[in-house]
């Protein structure tokens, strides 16, 4: 699903959790200002809270048995002791529709969107040219416009317009306290907050009601000043009734003669409501709660999203990409479909293959809003490569990227003859360590060693590296991929060296494992720790002191 579109539900659901709550708790309440409150909250968290990030991750502390130079950590989500379920993507004929199709849809919600700005534009250009054909002037702050034969009086931000010779002395009179009122309390940037919100997000019912509701309760604040500083309120009620007769008024204003005159008159003559009941506005809170809960739950449920082809998966929101010698052109034109319809530029400059039909040069450019990349490959085959790209940044290179989905590795796997590095491919090898998962982490974190020669250069990074586990559950082919130093490196393939030998397989498969190993300094833990834009990537974090 689009991020707009998820978005767009994520809202939806925040206002019509609010929305409920106002109806059936404080809709017949006459804490007007209070409810005044929570509406224009409404509005604001609604659209806030699905932009509001999801914590991606937590650290445990293991305590090392013996003391050392460093501790370890492990990230909650290492060697995860169950399998991971394969996101199963397919290609269809229908894909390139698909993506066009998505994109016709922005266009016409934005098309909605921008008419139902140009209208309210229009309004607010023909409330300024009545204000230049009427009489003008002052009064406390508040301008009056009178204009001859004006259909109805209103008001819009300090200005009140109004044909005094349309009206008796006493229903003028309430006229003018009522729109005052509204001018005061500046119920103007209610309305257009309200206007400006039910642009953005038409298509959501629950924005119109709450905006219904919203003009409402403005009445009521008004109504409720003019009752308040009145002798005669049931005068101000009768003339309610004589001019509050259909019209078609101008949406952004607030207009006197409106039709929510039952129910003006019902909450004038309420009896108060007692003091001791705001404690319902507490309600709030575990609304805010739930709908915070929902929004994570509908962000996290987006790993499963299907992407066009096997080649292609979207996981949390991050798009990954994988490149075997064996990605037909049909494929490639598929990748191609899939990252356009998100805004991506993507040109394949050339593409060859050999007489295996494998791909031997490709050279791919891909390009979108923070920058771009470039992947040239004439290896005959290529090398098998990936890209991620997620919503800050764009990446490109031989190993698979942190999180990369299942089924991604297992193509990638299966397509590269053997040569693929970088993954880890059966997530449920740790529970084969003697002793299981916290056998294995106490393990590392008694013999891993922050090399000397790094923390007296205050030597800092990430150290990937990798090694098979045999049917009969030895420990072979350990190697480093990536490491900033040379020490740190041996230090960790000299830890792996020495992993006892795990459990034998039931299944006799040869596994594939990577870790990822952060070292960093002077920190008690990783998060006061410096340096630490490489932890995010780690499987294991080692703290170094000097």
């Amino acid at each position: 699903m689009p991020t707009l579109f998820l978005y767009l539900l994520q809202a939806s659901g925040a206002i019509a959790l609010f929305y409920l709550l106002y109806i059936s708790c404080f809709r017949r309440e006459t804490f007007y200002r209070y409810n005044r409150i929570l509406l224009l909250s409404t509005f604001v968290f609604s659209a806030l809270l699905p932009l509001l990030p999801v914590p991606a991750m937590h650290w445990s502390k293991v305590v090392t048995p013996e003391p050392g130079n460093a501790q370890v950590y492990f990230a909650d989500h290492l060697h995860n002791a169950s399998a991971q379920t394969a996101i199963v993507t397919v290609t269809h004929w229908w894909d390139p529709l698909l993506a066009h199709g998505t994109t016709m849809l922005l266009a016409i919600y934005a098309a909605v969107a921008l008419s139902l700005a140009i209208i309210h534009g229009l309004q607010l250009l023909k409330i300024n040219r009545l204000a230049k054909f009427g009489d003008v002037y002052y009064r406390n702050r508040i301008r009056y416009v009178h204009i001859e034969k004006l259909a109805a009086p209103f008001s819009f931000l300090n200005t009140i317009f109004i044909d005094h010779n349309a009206y008796e002395h006493t229903e003028f009179k309430h006229i003018l306290q009522h729109e005052e009122a509204h001018v005061k309390q500046y119920h103007s940037v209610d309305m257009l907050l309200s206007a400006f919100y039910c642009c953005l997000f038409w298509i959501n019912p629950f924005a119109w009601l709450c905006k219904k509701a919203l003009q409402l309760n403005l009445e009521f604040l008004a109504d409720d000043a003019v009752v308040t500083s009145s002798l005669a309120p049931v005068d101000y009620q009768y003339s309610l009734l004589r001019l509050g007769t259909p019209r078609t008024p101008v949406a952004i204003v607030s207009h006197f003669s409106k039709s929510f005159i039952k129910n003006r008159i019902l909450m004038m003559n309420k009896t108060q409501s007692p003091r001791l009941r705001t404690w319902r506005y507490l309600l709030l809170l575990p609304v805010l709660a739930l709908t915070a809960g929902l929004l994570s739950a509908t962000t996290l449920s987006s790993k499963n999203d299907v992407a066009t082809n096997k080649y292609v998966a979207i996981k949390n929101g991050i798009t990954y990409v994988v490149v075997t010698p064996l990605t037909s052109d049909d494929d490639l034109a598929g990748i191609k479909n899939t990252l356009e319809a998100k805004g991506m530029t993507v040109t394949l400059n050339k593409l060859k293959r050999n007489s295996d039909g494998k791909i031997s040069v490709i050279d791919i450019n891909v390009k979108d809003r923070f920058g771009s990349l470039s992947e040239r490959s004439d290896d005959n085959p290529i090398h098998t490569f990936f890209l991620c790209f997620n919503e800050k940044e764009i990446s490109v290179g031989p190993y698979p990227p942190k999180n990369c989905p299942q089924n991604l590795l297992e193509v990638a796997e299966k397509e590269s003859d053997g040569q693929l590095k970088g993954f880890t491919s059966d997530t449920t090898y740790v529970s084969r360590f003697p002793g299981g998962k916290d056998a294995y982490r106490k393990f590392l974190a008694k013999n891993i060693r922050y090399p000397k020669v790094c923390r007296d250069n205050n030597i800092v990074g990430l150290v990937t590296s990798q090694y098979k586990i045999q049917p009969d559950g030895k420990v072979t082919n350990v190697e480093v991929l990536m490491s900033p130093s040379p020490a740190m490196g041996e230090e960790i393939k000299r830890v792996l060296g020495t992993l006892p030998d795990f459990n034998p397989a039931k299944n006799k498969n040869v596994i594939t494992v990577t870790t990822s190993i952060a070292f960093n300094l002077q920190g008690d833990t990783p998060e006061k720790s410096k340096n630490v834009s490489h932890l995010e990537e780690a499987d294991i974090v080692v703290i170094g002191y000097k």
